[in-house]
């Protein structure tokens, strides 16, 4: 009988060995092993192995799929269900991420020669509304679930027309402070009072809403460093936060 060592099933698979020793501790996967101690995965596990990726792929937990792979028949129509809503989701976030494209389209109409920072920041944009599973693992390490309703509360009491003017005007506001930052502009600048300005006329709209929103805004990207590893990328930089935190503080020297 032909069979697998875990490296060999790693490689063809292009699940990691540590996942494959994970499902093992699970139950999931029951490899037998050779005179030598070593893993030695069979045709059935190899079977074994396809279910659990389609099953994660179709949004259920290990937990749920041990559940599944204990009886030898499965629930086909849960599991399309399930999978029927993810999907749901995903277009959700496809016609989300069209729309801020479409937005940041309209905006450029009389000026398409834009920056390659700007186009780049514009591309980032259509990528964050597509992942939102992982920005929830940002949320959850540093809200509270009530923080997070409150958020998602003020956000959604935000006029449409008003969300997509901001997110075709946030590319090219983003890549106007990175060039400040990058040729080491003084955050006291004019230049960097104008864009501490239209920062704040853009995040006013949801603490308009909840003003109690505006203290807890900045946890998020004073923490920017530890964010998860399997989060999403930063909308900007550590150095344009600072920069813009510095130029918040000048401006209110400024006014008073």
């Amino acid at each position: 009988m032909q069979t697998l060592s875990i490296g060999e099933l790693a490689k063809r698979s292009g699940v990691s060995e540590r996942a494959l020793r994970f499902y093992e501790t699970k139950g999931l996967m029951k490899p037998v092993r050779t005179e030598a101690r070593q893993r030695a995965y069979r045709y059935s596990d190899i079977l074994r192995l396809q279910q659990i990726q389609l099953l994660k792929k179709a949004g259920f937990t290990l937990r749920d799929i041990q559940a599944m792979t204990k009886g030898s028949t499965l629930n086909a129509t849960q599991i399309l269900q399930v999978q029927e809503a993810m999907l749901r989701t995903e277009a959700e976030r496809i016609r989300t991420a069209h729309e801020a494209v479409s937005a940041a389209l309209e905006r450029l109409q009389d000026d398409s020669n834009v920056s390659l920072s700007t186009l780049c920041h514009i591309i980032k944009m259509g990528e964050h509304a597509v992942s939102e599973e992982k920005w929830k693992k940002v949320w959850n390490k540093f809200y509270t679930e009530e923080e997070q309703k409150r958020w998602r509360a003020a956000k959604d009491a935000v006029p449409d027309e008003i969300v997509k003017a901001h997110e075709a005007a946030w590319p090219a506001l983003i890549a106007r402070t990175e060039a400040l930052v990058a040729r080491g502009a003084d955050p006291a600048s004019e230049e960097a009072l104008t864009v501490v300005q239209e920062w704040n006329k853009m995040t006013q709209a949801i603490y308009d809403i909840d003003p109690k929103l505006a203290g807890s805004a900045a946890k998020l990207y004073d923490n920017l460093d530890d964010w998860p590893a399997d989060g999403p990328e930063a909308p900007f930089s550590p150095e344009v936060w600072r920069f813009i935190k510095k130029a918040e503080i000048a401006l209110k020297k400024s006014e008073a």
